[in-house]
């Protein structure tokens, strides 16, 4: 185990890129999300306090974590593109890279006094702090001096962990309906990248709106279930559309299955239709790519089109 300081290096355009305001502070939240992201993570876990309860929240991610190298020149170097050093896309999984600004760490403080961060790559746990007590202290960021905590841990162990302590009792609280909806806007149609919010995993009831679920047996592909939600929100989502899930793996791009080609279902309305259809008696006319469903005769015989 050992003890050092690291230090900001910082980029001309922190002045610019720290004076925009994050709109709330489920969005905040979001950019330490969308960190896990870029990690390649697969499963990231988000724990809310209860208002005025003195807790702290926590998202942990299993995402590839940082070595202290990585620490050091990557994640304390402020407002520079993430892509002009590692490209456009991850390393891992191909994912398109969010972040992109260079800022996100900081996004954490806009909830809370007090910001750790705790990374495990490679054998090696890395802890820093991040206070704005101490942010505030100091004329040039540069000069400020931010404790590194290193220590062994296994090699297996990989992922990091955000907890944010010290929440601003001034402001609001992070609701976790609210979070859950904006992380689907993104999220929503990852299978990949599942997300869990207070012991939820983000699913199509989280859009805010009317739900229903409606289960079915059709001759040829069995029990089927469809899962949607409208909308209520004054614009049309970012993702709309249904997506056909067989084996619990989503099948092409969502679509409409022919809704868009009626005369009585509103256009406006089908641009805040989201949901999911589970058919895995269908697995026997998708793709080998899983990227479409094989249209034969056989396949129009279940009764697909009907049902939806």
């Amino acid at each position: 185990m050992n003890r050092t300081h690291l230090r900001f290096q910082v980029d001309s355009r922190l002045a610019t890129l720290l004076s925009q305001e994050y709109s709330s502070s489920e969005r905040a939240l979001k950019e330490l999300v969308d960190n896990a992201w870029d990690a390649d993570a697969e499963r990231v876990l988000v724990t809310l306090p209860k208002p005025m309860s003195g807790e702290s929240l926590v998202i942990q991610d299993d995402g590839t974590g940082m070595t202290e190298e990585e620490l050091r020149r990557h994640y304390l170097s402020i407002a520079t593109d993430r892509r002009s050093r590692r490209g456009e896309r991850t390393a891992w999984k191909n994912r398109v890279v969010k972040g992109k600004k260079g800022i996100g760490k900081f996004s954490g403080l806009m909830a809370a006094a007090a910001m750790t961060l705790e990374t495990r790559a490679r054998g090696r746990l890395c802890r820093i702090t991040l206070r704005l007590d101490d942010l505030s202290k100091v004329e040039d960021i540069e000069q400020l001096n931010i404790g590194l905590h290193s220590e062994p841990c296994g090699t297996d162990l990989n992922g990091t962990t955000i907890t944010l302590s010290d929440l601003h009792q001034g402001l609001a609280y992070p609701d976790a309906n609210r979070l859950r909806q904006i992380l689907l806007q993104d999220y929503g149609r990852q299978d990949d990248f599942s997300i869990i919010v207070d012991g939820k995993q983000l699913a199509v009831d989280d859009v805010s709106g009317s739900y229903s679920e409606v289960e079915q047996d059709l001759p040829n592909a069995g029990k089927v279930k469809l899962r949607f939600a409208i909308s209520d929100g004054k614009s049309g989502l970012r993702q709309p559309g249904i997506t056909l899930r067989v084996d619990g793996k989503a099948v092409g791009r969502p679509g409409f299955f022919g809704l868009d080609q009626r005369d009585d279902f509103p256009p406006k309305l089908l641009r805040k239709l989201y949901g999911e259809v589970d058919a895995d008696g269908l697995r026997d006319h998708i793709t080998a790519g899983w990227d479409a469903a094989v249209e034969t005769a056989e396949y129009n015989r279940t009764g697909w089109d009907t049902y939806v």
